[in-house]
């Protein structure tokens, strides 16, 4: 069974180089497989192994701590560190192809991409990631992808069978020139989770500080949280997210209308919706697409307020360096919603 191929289209346009003061991708649990926890244990013997969510991965520190391989930000295995720290940022989707994306979350994503016109050329600073992404595509992901094609055929008859199917070509052939964008009636955005919560899982972006900056809902607002590699943080502000949307200068608008249609072109989105729509969404797809991306649009400009807040003291118009920094905030946690796909 040959492997089946790897779509790229887009990563093209983008530019990448690794901060190797940043640290963001340390801070969580990569899974590991039997070879790579084999070699990992040649360099780190004293370390174990957790299971979580079905898989084999990598302990972190408690309470939101970074991956116990890493020591002074830096990783302490890096020669023979697992698959998700050698291909990050290039994450792939598993549904009915294979689909590269990237995680926009990274501070060493140039994301210049959107804007440039040469979006045909092929990305920089990304061949050893792509060929560690290409080295574990094999026949095995051909069943992932055979199993993955099974579940969107039942979920497109029952949504079908309602009446709510459209495929996703037509979708994006609806939307990609007039790409939704948020209005008043998306504000305020979905907060993050609560500081009560667990520190895993809020959002988290790189500062120049130490270590990421995480952010968490508070009665008096979002705070935010410089974290620890050891576990815990500080917090170093607290601003009030915007009831309404901030006003925005032509190159922020410009840019937030790239970042929806690039969510609009990742398969990620349309695994993610139909899953919603089974769930507790009632609309047809275009409609509920639509919806989606001015969510997700609310999102990163609530963030790129919220930061502008908590480096000035005031927001007044958003840039395009606002949005690039609300970019960073929200992408990751986008990226992991459940799909009816997978990841590879």
């Amino acid at each position: 069974m040959d492997a089946p191929p790897l779509d790229t289209e887009l990563l093209r346009g983008f530019r990448f180089g690794c901060r190797p003061d940043c640290g963001l991708c340390c801070f969580t649990t990569p899974a590991v497989s039997p070879d790579e926890w084999r070699r990992v244990r040649t360099v780190r013997p004293e370390l174990t192994t957790v299971r979580s969510g079905g898989s084999v991965v990598l302990p972190a520190h408690p309470h939101g701590g970074s991956c116990l391989l890493l020591r002074a930000n830096r990783c302490s295995a890096h020669a023979v560190r697992p698959h998700p720290c050698r291909e990050f940022p290039v994450t792939v989707h598993v549904g009915e192809r294979l689909q590269a994306s990237l995680v926009l979350s990274c501070p060493g994503l140039d994301l210049g991409g959107f804007r440039r016109d040469e979006r045909g050329a092929e990305p920089e600073g990304l061949s050893d990631e792509l060929a560690a992404v290409r080295a574990r595509v094999g026949p095995e992901t051909r069943r992932q992808l055979e199993q993955a094609v099974r579940r969107r055929r039942t979920l497109r008859r029952r949504l079908g069978a309602e009446g709510r199917w459209e495929e996703e070509t037509e979708v994006r052939a609806a939307l990609r020139e007039a790409v939704p964008t948020p209005d008043r009636d998306d504000f305020p955005s979905v907060p993050p989770p609560p500081i009560e919560g667990p520190w895993e899982a809020l959002p988290m972006y790189f500062d120049q500080r130490a270590a990421p900056v995480a952010l968490a809902e508070r009665g008096d607002g979002w705070v935010a949280v410089e974290l620890s590699a050891a576990g815990g943080g500080r917090s170093v502000g607290v601003a009030v997210p915007p009831d309404r949307p901030p006003e925005l200068d032509v190159s922020a608008r410009e840019l937030l209308t790239h970042y929806l249609r690039y969510w609009l072109e990742r398969d990620a989105f349309f695994g993610a919706l139909h899953l919603e729509m089974l769930d507790q969404r009632p609309g047809r797809m275009r409609e509920e697409a639509g919806r989606a991306l001015r969510e997700i649009g609310a999102a990163t400009v609530t963030a790129a307020a919220v930061r502008a807040q908590l480096d000035r003291g005031v927001v007044g118009t958003l840039g395009l360096d606002d949005i690039v920094r609300g970019i960073r905030v929200v992408d990751l946690d986008w990226l992991d919603r459940p799909t009816w796909g997978g990841r590879l």
